[in-house]
């Protein structure tokens, strides 16, 4: 657990209305604990003004007590506010009992993410507590990146990079969707990525027209757009890119229509890259690249079918997100994509993606390759 972000979620505004907050969510818990963490835990971490307990309580089951908890003895400052429960086979039981002995009265929870069913088994169980919703103590804490977390995702960029690099540099033609993919996600991980943040998309010809085409056994061929999404995940964070490029011979002849469509896209990103910056609310960057596309080609505007980006860390999407009904306002400290695409029926596709980071000048690559101009 870094003790940091400990301070940084009780010092939460919200966390004056309740006496505890409980998490439940993995990549929660991966946040709080500071690595990562595969079976079922819970942390309940106390308000700075309750006096029903002082350390944070981290539930852990059979498989996990072990290695976490030697992970926080070797920390002293850590292993100080902590204490570590080793969990019976019947857990929930348990810790519904642990937090009954508390006697706390109001406890926040994730409500973006415990469903309605779990909800209704705790109000059962826990009949004399009051549950607050309160996912925005852990997102808001979430949202800013540390210095050490920015370090991660750029490690974890590199090995986006990497993998692009081995599908552009070894592409043939007759080689599927599938094959590329595989390269990339190989290479990534030799490397020292700890894998891929999503499945690698490789769209190649017609297939690249859908945003979210699914890799496939189509092979590419000569003259094909081929759009390469993919990222990789180091020590627990996430990254994100996506170019576009055509696949051609050497010297052959360009179709116009698709060179412009890349081009444009190229140029959307760069447009608003030129305009972010800390201050700026989501929906009004996103509505910058959708300007863009309608003032310099109105007829494609349309086919601009999803949002211009979204917050990446320990989960692939996360606030903040740039879209047209987000309200979500760009702060220091915030790492996002910008990823403008098009998408035409029976010509292709073209997607041009970032991971940027916000800063005080207006924003820092953390993926910087070259983009393709044709």
């Amino acid at each position: 657990m870094n003790t940091d972000r400990i301070r940084k979620i009780r010092n939460h505004k919200d966390f004056d209305d309740i006496e505890a907050l409980l998490i439940s969510k993995k990549e929660n818990v991966i946040y709080s604990l500071g690595f990562k963490i595969e079976s079922e835990t819970k942390i309940l971490i106390p308000s700075n003004s309750t006096n029903k307990f002082e350390n944070v309580i981290v539930f852990l089951n059979a498989l996990e007590y072990d290695q976490a908890k030697e992970k926080i003895e070797n920390q002293k400052e850590l292993s100080e506010m902590t204490d570590i429960i080793k969990l019976p086979p019947k857990g929930n039981e348990f810790i519904s009992k642990k937090v009954r002995d508390l006697n706390l009265q109001k406890v926040g929870f994730e409500d973006n993410y415990i469903t309605v069913k779990i909800f209704q088994e705790w109000k059962k169980i826990f009949k004399s507590i009051d549950f607050i919703p309160s996912s925005s103590i852990i997102s808001d804490a979430r949202v800013i990146k540390t210095d050490d977390e920015i370090k991660k995702m750029k490690q974890a960029a590199k090995f986006g990079e990497l993998g692009f690099q081995t599908i552009y540099e070894n592409i043939k033609e007759g080689m599927t969707e599938k094959e590329l993919a595989a390269m990339a996600e190989y290479e990534m991980r030799k490397a020292g990525s700890n894998g891929p943040s999503f499945e690698t998309i490789v769209a190649s010809g017609k297939q690249s027209s859908f945003p979210h085409a699914i890799t496939s056994e189509k092979k590419v061929e000569y003259g094909d757009i081929i759009i390469v999404d993919l990222g990789a995940i180091y020590n627990g964070y996430c990254s994100d890119m996506t170019r576009t490029f055509i696949f051609n011979r050497q010297d052959s002849k360009i179709d116009k229509k698709k060179a412009e469509l890349v081009n444009i896209v190229n140029e959307c990103q760069k447009f608003v890259l030129q305009n972010i910056k800390a201050g700026e609310k989501g929906r009004d960057i996103d509505k910058l690249s959708r300007k863009f596309f309608k003032e310099h080609k109105k007829e494609w505007a349309s086919r601009y079918i999803h949002s211009l980006g979204h917050g990446v860390g320990i989960d692939i999407h996360e606030d903040p997100y740039l879209s047209p009904i987000s309200d979500d306002v760009l702060k220091e400290g915030m790492c996002v994509t910008v990823e403008p695409g098009l998408y035409i029926p029976e010509l292709g596709g073209a997607r041009t993606e970032d991971l940027i980071l916000i800063n005080e000048e207006g924003f820092e690559y953390l993926t910087n390759m070259e983009k393709y101009y044709y």
